[in-house]
């Protein structure tokens, strides 16, 4: 894999009919939307989505979701103390931020790519964090035009006997 050397700009088009890219759960799962009512996905969801596909195709991933775990750990802390290489760089007498964020950047690929926030306390008991800036920055997807909501209901009739 080359390095990035140079700033990189990109924009996706993303093409989404009848569907939901990024329901909002404080409005019955209903799409975000923006007070102009243009559709919105989040740099969260498009984060899990890609997090997600690179999951699928056997990338190492550090901020997995519960429903989608490749190992049994739940939490993120239990996947950072399982790393026997970060307990390492932690005990270093020099540099150790530098050494832990280089071996999480070896060991996650989306440490690597969008950056992390390791925050947690030392075995002095003074509080620790180790910041890794990722080259990736995502932001928020906005629709091209407003987007029209739909509401589809299901009805379903149960028949109850009493015996």
């Amino acid at each position: 894999m080359n390095t990035l050397d140079h700033k990189v700009d990109f924009a996706v088009v993303v093409s989404v009919t009848k569907a939901n890219p990024n329901g909002d759960p404080l409005n019955g799962n209903r799409p975000r939307q923006n007070y102009d009512g243009f559709g919105e996905i989040s740099d969260v969801a498009i984060k899990r989505k890609i997090r997600n596909r690179l999951l699928d195709m056997g990338e190492s991933i550090f901020v997995q979701s519960h429903d989608k775990k490749s190992d049994d750990f739940n939490s993120l802390r239990e996947r950072a103390d399982a790393n026997s290489e970060l307990a390492l760089a932690l005990k270093s007498k020099e540099n150790a931020s530098e050494l832990f964020a280089a071996e999480a950047c070896k060991s996650w690929f989306d440490v690597r790519s969008f950056g992390q926030v390791f925050a947690f306390k030392g075995g002095t008991g003074k509080g620790v964090s180790v910041g890794v800036r990722g080259p990736v920055s995502i932001h928020t997807a906005t629709s091209v035009n407003p987007i029209t909501i739909t509401t589809m209901q299901i009805n379903k009739k149960c028949k109850f006997r009493t015996w």
